[in-house]
C-alpha cells in the first residue's frame, strides 16, 4: 500500500511537471515578445526626438516643402492663395490676415504725423476714420497684386525643419506714392488759397483724402518696383495623422511680406 501511494504521487509529480512546462513556455514566449517590443517603441522614440524619424521619405519632404514654401510665400506676399492646402500651412484666414496688413498700414501712416479728425476742402468733407480706411485699402490693393518670386534653395535640420531661400521682386511703395502725391500737390495749388486756411494736420487729411481718390488713376497699373532681393523663411515641420505637412508662423508671414517691399 504505500508503494502504491508512492507510485500515484509520484505519477500526479510527473504529470504537474509536465503541465507546468507547456504552460511556461507560452509565458516565456509572451514576455520575450513583449520585451521585444518594449525596445521596439523606445528605439523608435529615441529616433523621433534624436534623429527625426518619422518613417516618411526625404524625397517626399523635398516635394512637399517647396510646394508649401510657393503657398506660404504667395500668401505672405499678397494676403491671399489659391492652393486648397493654405490654412493648414499659414494658420491664419485670409480675411485675419488682409486685416492686419490694413491696420499695420493705417498705424504707420499716422506714425509721425498727426491727421486732424475731420476737414472740409472745396465743399467736399473728409473724416479721418474713413479717409484712413480707403487709403489702407488702396495699399492693400496694390500689395494683393502678383510678384515675380521663386525658390532657389532648400536646407533640412536633423527635425526636418526647413530653411527655403527664395528670389522676389519688391514693390516700391514709397515710389509709387511720390508719383500720386505729385499730382495731388498740381491738384491742391488749383485752389490754393483753400488750402492756405488749412492747418497742418486739416491739410495731412486732404492730400490723404486725394492720394486714396486718385492712387489708381495715377498708377494705373504701373505699380513701381525695386531690384530683386534675396530672402529666406523657415518652415516648421510636423506629421498630422502620419501625414507630413510643414507650417510657418505669423513673425515669418511678416518677413515675407516685408521682404516683397523696397525699402
Amino acid at each position: 500500500m504505500p508503494e502504491e501511494t508512492k507510485q500515484k504521487r509520484s505519477r500526479v509529480e510527473r504529470n504537474w511537471s509536465t503541465k507546468k512546462r507547456r504552460l511556461l513556455k507560452p509565458n516565456i514566449i509572451l514576455a520575450a515578445m513583449s520585451i521585444v517590443v518594449m525596445i521596439l517603441v523606445v528605439s523608435g522614440v529615441v529616433a523621433r526626438i534624436a534623429f527625426g524619424v518619422d518613417g516618411v521619405l526625404q524625397t517626399t519632404r523635398q516635394k512637399l516643402v517647396k510646394k508649401d514654401a510657393k503657398t506660404a510665400l504667395e500668401f505672405g506676399l499678397t494676403g491671399d492663395s489659391s492652393a486648397s492646402n493654405t490654412q493648414s500651412i499659414v494658420n491664419l484666414t485670409t480675411k485675419k490676415w488682409q486685416a492686419e496688413i490694413a491696420s499695420s498700414i493705417q498705424t504707420a501712416l499716422q506714425s509721425d504725423q498727426k491727421v486732424a479728425d475731420s476737414v472740409t476742402f472745396s465743399g467736399t468733407q473728409y473724416k479721418k476714420t474713413s479717409v484712413m480706411k480707403d487709403l489702407s485699402q488702396r495699399y492693400l490693393e496694390t500689395l494683393q497684386r502678383d510678384r515675380d518670386f521663386k525658390v532657389t534653395s532648400v536646407k533640412f535640420d536633423k527635425y526636418h525643419n526647413a530653411k527655403v531661400t527664395y528670389q522676389v521682386k519688391p514693390i516700391d511703395l514709397p515710389a509709387g506714392q511720390a508719383l500720386v502725391q505729385k499730382y495731388v500737390d498740381e491738384q491742391i495749388k488749383k485752389n490754393e488759397t483753400a488750402a492756405s486756411k488749412l492747418t497742418q494736420e486739416e491739410l495731412r487729411l486732404v492730400e490723404y483724402a486725394m492720394v486714396a481718390n486718385n492712387w489708381d488713376r495715377v498708377l494705373k497699373d504701373n505699380m513701381p518696383t525695386s531690384s530683386d532681393k534675396i530672402a529666406t523663411i523657415d518652415l516648421l515641420y510636423r506629421t498630422k495623422n502620419f501625414k507630413p505637412e510643414y507650417q510657418i508662423t505669423k513673425d515669418t508671414l511678416n518677413n515675407i511680406l516685408n521682404s516683397g517691399l523696397a525699402e
